[in-house]
């Protein structure tokens, strides 16, 4: 038997880093994006964001492309948004790149907290010190797209 604990911090900003996802339908939203990477074999532990990005904590199964469970996760959130145009109306799309930090299963309680009061961070941090700051803990070079 093959047994695996594989969890990934994923973080997707809308296009340009537009405040387009409103707070009030932020849920509905959530839910759909937990159901795409449910029928993917994987499960969504939280998801919560602010109006111009997401945070994620996901497992995975290790036959995870994450890539393609990326791609199909945006495809997806985009569809749901395009149904439901008048909730979203200022959603352009989502940013090309996205960012993924492994993390161990010690940390899932402290990464769900983490996501868990996003409203809270972003009083005093932008999105994009937020994620700075993340790529310096991972040791990888942050770069303006």
């Amino acid at each position: 038997m093959s047994l695996a604990a594989l969890y990934f911090h994923l973080v997707v900003r809308t296009k340009n880093g537009s405040m387009t996802i409103p707070e009030a339908d932020k849920g509905d939203l959530y839910a759909y994006m937990a159901g795409i990477i449910s029928n993917r074999g994987c499960e969504a532990l939280i998801i919560n964001g602010t109006p111009n990005h997401i945070h994620l904590l996901i497992k995975v199964t290790p036959s995870t492309k994450f890539a393609d469970l990326v791609h199909d996760l945006k495809l997806g959130a985009t569809h749901y948004i395009k149904t439901h145009r008048a909730r979203f109306a200022d959603f352009e799309g989502w940013g090309k790149e996205y960012a993924v930090f492994s993390c161990s299963a010690a940390d899932r309680t402290r990464i769900i907290s983490y996501i868990k009061n996003q409203r809270e961070h972003h009083r005093t941090l932008s999105a994009e010190d937020e994620l700075r700051r993340f790529c310096d803990m991972a040791h990888i070079d942050y770069y303006e797209s």
